[in-house]
């Protein structure tokens, strides 16, 4: 059996341990929301503040176990997406353009067509996919605005699209 300076010097160490944990556990997460608060801060400083939580959730899956988003859910995503190129007061959501997103997001239109799921804005998203798919992106405001108003949008609507030196700015900030 161990002596009971031996027992007292495991405890006190163990207790140390369990201290420095979690006193290094809950700084984290102040920093975390410190992070947070900078950006948010210095993202509304430039009048372009990304608000994630804008999309409350109605109760709907957002995605069914097919793997297929809600109609709602599928708008987020265009809608995030466009803001990596137009000029908004506001924006909520943010999703980066990529090729793979967008074979995804027409893939799921694929998949949907002529089916009870197809959405009910269903040829709009696909006009709208293909021709981000070929690089065209010159749709964004109108597809901001749209997607903007079916949600009921009433601050953040877009005004222009950026530059390239604002998106390149836009893009090296947000991802």
């Amino acid at each position: 059996m161990p002596s009971t300076r031996t027992l007292i010097i495991s405890l006190s160490s163990l207790v140390v341990i369990v201290l420095g944990l979690t006193y290094w556990f809950i700084s984290d997460l102040d920093t975390s929301s410190e992070k947070e608060t900078v950006s948010s801060k210095s993202a509304s400083d430039k009048s372009e503040p990304i608000d994630e939580d804008r999309y409350l959730d109605d109760g709907k899956p957002l995605i069914s176990e097919d793997g297929i988003p809600s109609e709602g859910k599928f708008q987020e995503y265009m809608h995030g997406m466009t803001h990596q190129k137009v000029v908004a007061k506001q924006k909520w959501g943010l999703y980066q353009i990529t090729d793979e997103r967008i074979d995804r997001m027409l893939g799921v239109l694929d998949e949907i067509k002529g089916t009870s799921d197809e959405y009910e804005h269903f040829d709009f998203y696909l006009e709208t996919l293909n021709e981000w798919d070929e690089g065209n992106f010159q749709n964004a405001v109108d597809v901001h605005n749209y997607i903007w108003g079916l949600n009921g949008g009433t601050i953040g609507k877009a005004k222009r699209l950026m530059t390239n030196e604002e998106e390149q700015k836009y893009i090296e900030k947000h991802y």
